[in-house]
Order: C-alpha cells, then structure tokens, then sequence
C-alpha cells in the first residue's frame, strides 16, 4: 500500500540520545503524510491541511536559522521555553503543539482503518471525537462536520491510497495495509508520547480553543 513509498516514514527515524526526534526527518515524514488528507477530500479537508502544513513551515523556518543547534524537536522547544517565548503565539513550540494534535487525529483516524472500520465517515468522526474536537470551538467543528459528510467511500479511499490498481476487497490487499499500519503507527505513536511528556513537563499543553 501506498505507506510503504512514503518519501520518508516515521518508522524509518532514529531517535537520537535522550529520545532526541530530529527535526528535519519529523518535518519530512509530517509532509509525506499530507497527501492522506488529499485522498481525503481535497476541498473540504483544504482548512485541516492549510493547518497542518502551517505549522510544519513555523517549526522549519526556526529550524532552518540554525540546523545544528535546533536538530531535535526538544532543542528548539527548549530554547524557546528558556528565552520565555514558547508559549508566544505563531511560536515554534506552539506550532508544534498543533502539529502533534493534527498527528493524533490522522493516527486516530489510520488506527480505526486498521482496526477494520469500513465506514470512513464513522473512522473520521471516532478520531475526530477523540483528538481535536475538544481543542475546537463551535465554528471548527462546524467546517470539520462539513469535511465529515463529504468523506469518500471505503472502496475511493483505499483505491486512492493504492500504489497501483488493485482491489481494496482483496484479503492480501487488505494483508498488505495491515503490515504498513503495524509498522508505521507504533513510530507515530512513540514520537507523539515522547513530545507529550516534553509538553506536560514544561506546563506547555493549552485549554484554548479554536
């Protein structure tokens, strides 16, 4: 399936000391995951992905004013937590707090697919409830109920996400997605916890809402 030719993956980084994510691979591996959220629906899920690849830029143009010194995602946070700017707004820590939120969702939403949810209205939704909703305000979620009802069917999504012509009913399709979820997720997974407690560390985690 179509994880496996992920430019980069999150499966494919190494951690480096002190359950260091470098930044540059996180950044690569967050851009390679966007085009889920074409397969998706290109127009309604435009406002999710216009967020999502924002935050990626923010926490890349800090990175960029110094590779060596920013080459884990705790580096940057922690300079900014230390210069008293990381809870500033359009600030590389908060940008990655909505980019890890963003994560969750898409984690979520892969988890139900993988769990065998056929529905992907339902998948959408479940992840949805789970992750970002509560971090929204009535009118986000109102654009996220739109993007909803507009979700492809099973068959359009898995068709779409193929690497080549294959049917979405077949068992070793099915097989296939599988080993690439159970590989690929479990990565996501431990990233996402290990920035949480980085988070919840420092008092960076926010009750605002969208």
């Amino acid at each position: 399936s179509f994880l496996l030719v992920l430019d980069t993956r999150f499966s494919d980084i190494e951690l480096q000391e002190e359950e260091g994510i470098p930044t540059e691979e996180f950044l690569e591996s967050c851009y390679a995951i966007v085009p889920v959220l074409d397969k998706l629906g290109p127009t309604v899920f435009a406002p999710v992905k216009m967020d999502f690849v924002g935050n990626i830029k923010k926490i890349n143009q800090k990175f960029i004013t110094n590779k060596e010194e920013f080459d884990t995602l705790q580096k940057i946070v922690l300079h900014e937590v230390s210069a008293g700017v990381a809870q500033v707004r359009n600030s590389a820590t908060e940008a990655l707090l909505w980019l890890k939120r963003g994560l969750k969702f898409l984690k979520g939403f892969l988890t139900e697919v993988k769990n065998g949810e056929k529905n992907i209205q339902t998948a959408l939704n479940n992840a949805y409830g789970k992750t970002l909703r509560q971090h929204h305000g009535w009118v986000v979620r109102g654009v996220f109920a739109l993007a909803l009802r507009a979700a492809p069917t099973y068959e359009d999504f898995v068709a779409a996400l193929s690497v080549e012509d294959c049917d979405p009913q077949e068992e070793t399709f099915y097989k296939a997605m599988q080993r690439d979820l159970n590989i690929y997720l479990p990565a996501m997974e431990k990233q996402l916890n290990i920035l949480d407690t980085l988070y919840e560390v420092h008092g960076l985690e926010s009750d605002e809402v969208v």
